[in-house]
């Protein structure tokens, strides 16, 4: 019994345990080394092909292990290539902004079609190397590895709870893209009833009166690696501690030097987009942006990276929800790809800021994190609108800031200005106050009236050694966010393409519907089109609606995204639609 199921079953999941975790261990070691790990790794899989059809004729236990052995480090060879760079796709990129359905899935194929056929080639010659030999246990530990593999890539492609994003080497972390988070897809519970049943007739195979000692011992090497498929599946869904297996082979990553933090906050519309643009003229090297929206189709993170910035699309949601208990995970990414000295932070402009900085303020992001500062942005002109309707929110944001800046002062009269001063005053005496035209920054030119101070709720713990400026973006638009801040303000989102170029005539006419709420509630409306042989952007906020000129990237979509109440998002379609020229004019069609 011991040296028949017990014995291959705890060599089975020993190999399997120390081969993976070996493998992510060199692929942390810097790149340089790369080169000696592949030819240690191809020799292996040379010594691999030639050790499976040597014992490929023997039905004895020892060649049992010889088999499963050679099987594995077979395989170890197709994962060490990918992880190292040297066998992946045609492509070396996430998609585009808005790429998404069968396009999407196509982009994921082209990040590792390479990889894929190479495993197929070596599945090819293991087959070939045993064809009608007796000994089949390494062919069969190669296409159960394969299983695995596929199952579990289709799966986080289609959604898991847990991504492992920590695992991805720096020169992959792009594959970020293609990783989705979700509480369950549709081909995980098939997953792993198949797994389950391959399982259990393996176990069956394995336990059956008439086994030799081989046909056992074989059995249950096959039987133990569908049980780990089974638990590697699992880990994906489960809040198991997967990272606890293999925590030894990211100690060859580089360490991760601490960085400042600094976060915007604002309402809708409160101009962070045009604050961080500016900001980031005067950002010196080392900074990373961090967009994330309500919204499903980002618009933001075009912007900034208009400006140079290097910047980083979060998940489909909000940052305070979505990724509250992995943001440790992604910062701990774009400190390997980044090795920034400051990152900054901007969440949706409905999000509970609270929840951000209780998350950045945990015991994961004390090593990480050395200076932590909040900015917080209030519309002037729609100030007072959105304090009368959001009250406990705006109040929130005005008291968790180190920084807050009145925005948009150039709308306003001066006594505007100073009530703003006095209301925010009044619920954080100890912030810096300042306010800004366009996004430009400058001191209080007015005074703030005093007032009896509000008690400021509990404090999240952060320093406040110097100001700062941060960013607007929008990541995701989608309908239905289920979130609890969609709860409290009922918010909806549309968005759409814009085809063609644009008459800027007609886009105003449109801008200006929608001002005056032709199309439902709009809180906020922006995008980008193209337009006389160039490209704008356009933007309505705070009831007011502006156009500017935009340079874009090579591959960027027209697109418009609006987030409200009642939304007519099939009347707005047709209106943008009509905006487009007949026919483009021939610089139009070259831009």
């Amino acid at each position: 019994m011991l040296h028949l199921y017990i014995l291959p079953a705890l060599f089975a999941l020993f190999t399997w345990w120390l081969s993976t975790g070996l493998i992510m261990y060199l692929d942390g070691l810097p790149r340089s080394t790369f080169r000696w790990s592949m030819l240690g790794a191809t020799i292996l899989f040379g010594v691999s092909l030639w050790g499976l059809a040597a014992s490929s004729t023997e039905v004895t236990v020892r060649a049992a292990y010889y088999a499963f052995t050679c099987g594995l480090l077979a395989w170890g060879w197709q994962e060490i290539s990918f992880y190292m760079g040297y066998v992946t796709g045609p492509r070396g990129a996430p998609c585009p902004e808005g790429c998404r359905g069968w396009k999407h899935f196509g982009h994921a194929i082209q990040t590792s079609l390479w990889h894929e056929l190479a495993i197929i080639a070596a599945g090819a010659a293991v087959v070939a190397l045993t064809w009608h030999a007796p000994n089949q246990v390494g062919t069969w530990t190669f296409m159960v590895l394969w299983w695995m593999h596929q199952s579990a890539k289709l799966n986080v492609f289609l959604g898991v709870r847990n991504l492992n994003e920590e695992f991805l080497p720096e020169h992959l972390l792009f594959l970020r893209a293609f990783l989705t988070k979700k509480s369950m897809n549709l081909l995980f519970p098939i997953s792993i009833t198949v797994s389950m049943v391959i399982m259990v007739l393996l176990v069956q195979a394995a336990t059956a009166a008439h086994d030799t000692a081989f046909e056992a011992a074989g059995f249950t090497f096959l039987a133990t690696m569908m049980g780990l498929a089974i638990v590697e599946h699992w880990l994906l869904m489960l809040p198991l501690p997967g990272t606890a297996l293999w925590g030894w082979s990211l100690k060859s990553r580089k360490a991760s030097a601490p960085f400042d933090i600094e976060v915007v906050a604002g309402f809708l519309g409160a101009g962070k987009t045009t604050f961080l643009r500016h900001a980031m003229a005067t950002r010196d090297s080392g900074t990373v942006v961090l967009v994330n929206d309500f919204s499903s189709v980002g618009l933001d993170g075009s912007l900034l990276r208009e400006r140079g910035a290097e910047v980083v699309e979060l998940p489909n949601g909000c940052i305070c929800c979505s990724l509250k208990k992995d943001l440790a995970t992604q910062l701990k990414s774009i400190v390997t790809q980044f090795a920034p000295k400051r990152v900054l932070i901007e969440p949706s402009g409905v999000a509970d800021l609270a929840s951000l900085l209780g998350a950045l303020s945990g015991p994961e992001m004390t090593p990480l994190v050395r200076s932590l500062h909040v900015t917080t942005l209030l519309d002037a002109g729609a100030f007072l609108r959105d304090y009368a309707r959001m009250t406990s929110h705006i109040e929130a944001q005005a008291r968790l800031a180190t920084v807050l800046v009145i925005n948009k002062t150039d709308l306003v009269a001066p006594a505007t200005v100073a009530m703003i001063a006095t209301t925010i005053r009044s619920l954080n005496p100890s912030a810096q106050l300042m306010q800004s035209t366009y996004g430009i920054a400058a001191p209080l030119a007015v005074q703030a009236v005093a007032a009896p101070t509000v008690p400021q709720a509990a404090p999240v713990q952060h320093h406040h050694d110097h100001h700062h400026h941060d960013h607007d973006h929008d990541h995701h638009d989608h309908h239905g966010h289920d979130h609890g801040h969609d709860a409290a303000f009922g918010f909806d989102s549309w968005n759409g393409a814009l085809v063609g170029t644009v008459a800027t005539e007609r886009l105003a006419d449109v801008l200006d519907d929608v001002t005056t709420g032709a199309y439902g509630q709009i809180e906020r409306l922006k995008g980008i089109a193209r337009a006389g042989g160039g490209w704008i952007r356009f933007d309505v906020a705070g009831g007011r609606a502006s156009m500017s000129a935009f340079a874009a990237s090579n591959d960027e979509a027209a697109r418009v995204i609006a987030i409200g109440h009642h939304l007519q998002g099939t009347r707005l379609q047709a209106a943008f639609d009509a905006c487009a020229h007949e026919t483009d004019t021939p610089q139009e069609q070259a831009a």
